[in-house]
């Protein structure tokens, strides 16, 4: 490879890890949530309910890594009594 192209992709590296670096991404309320998530904002009412969900910071806004993680949850098996899977 050229000169050129390994500087580039070494620039390239450096940014993203600068942006992987930077973790808080910011919050949303639940109506975002549930939009981001691809669900109702009744379903994330419901998972609250039984005590489940994406964690929620003390304001009940949500940080789309805690999203991010919960998303990546496997589905939860329902219950009789317990929220709706996912």
């Amino acid at each position: 490879m050229s000169s050129e192209i390994l500087s580039a992709l070494n620039d390239l590296r450096t940014r993203v890890q600068r942006l992987e670096r930077k973790s808080n991404r910011g919050h949303t309320n639940q109506r975002g949530a549930a939009a981001y998530l691809g669900r109702s904002r009744e379903y994330l009412r419901v998972l609250h309910l039984h005590g489940n969900g994406p964690r929620r910071a003390a304001d009940g806004s949500y940080s789309f890594d805690d999203l991010d993680a919960f998303a990546e949850q496997p589905p939860q098996r329902s219950s009789a009594r317990g929220p709706p899977s996912r």
